[in-house]
């Protein structure tokens, strides 16, 4: 028989179900108006895969996995069509304007779902921390590493930053920093990025933009 979840399990299961719930919302309410057939079959392509992400989520728990430990099905994936799929959903979800840069990188080895709840959660940060009038840019590359090549997604915003002594705490979960009063939220996103990079022999890098904001990076070994 299973252990039951802890509370930070179940926490941590409720940020990530009520991501592809606001995902399908977004949707929903865009659906609302009259759009030309192609818009409407990409936003019933966008509820579709937030309701096959809420799906494994709800299988995980009931099964009584740890959502710190999730069970991931590798594959090669696009990180291009990950970034542009994800940066979709997340216009629907946040009204934001979201601006994708993409090169066409090796595939990488990854489970397409958890990679897609990470960029979602990075996303979602960037709008609740910066002003709306601002642009959240991800950009998708590749560059030689000390081991090899690297593929790499950015999400850049122009927020209030997070300042070099807080760098380290902020992938802890249920961390609050100072910028955090006004904002709603659990301090999970960045952890359970942190968690899912890891997983994947990856590096989750968080730095200062030039110029103010935030940029927070993720990089994966191609497959």
């Amino acid at each position: 028989m299973n252990e039951p979840l802890s509370h930070d399990d179940l926490a941590l299961y409720a940020h990530e179900l009520r991501g592809a719930l606001t995902v399908i919302a977004g949707y929903a309410e865009l659906l609302r108006r009259p759009l030309p057939s192609t818009e409407r079959e990409s936003a019933l392509d966008g509820i579709d895969r937030a309701i096959v992400r809420a799906d494994a989520l709800c299988a995980d728990a009931l099964a009584g996995r740890s959502p710190d430990a999730p069970r991931h099905a590798f594959a090669p994936l696009s990180l291009r069509t990950l970034a542009e799929q994800v940066a979709d959903d997340q216009r629907s979800a946040t009204g934001r304007t979201i601006e994708v840069t993409a090169e066409q990188t090796a595939p990488v080895l990854g489970d397409a779902g958890a990679l897609a709840r990470v960029l979602g959660n990075l996303i979602d940060n960037a709008a609740k921390y910066s002003p709306s009038r601002t642009p959240i840019e991800l950009r998708v590359a590749e560059e030689d590493g000390a081991d090899g090549p690297v593929a790499y997604i950015e999400v850049a915003d122009r927020g209030p930053g997070i300042s070099a002594e807080e760098l380290e705490r902020v992938v802890e979960p249920f961390v609050r920093l100072e910028r955090d009063a006004d904002v709603a939220g659990t301090g999970l996103g960045l952890g359970i990025a942190h968690n899912v990079i890891a997983a994947h022999d990856g590096r989750l890098r968080v730095s200062e933009r030039e110029g103010g904001g935030t940029v927070v990076r993720l990089e994966l070994p191609p497959a």
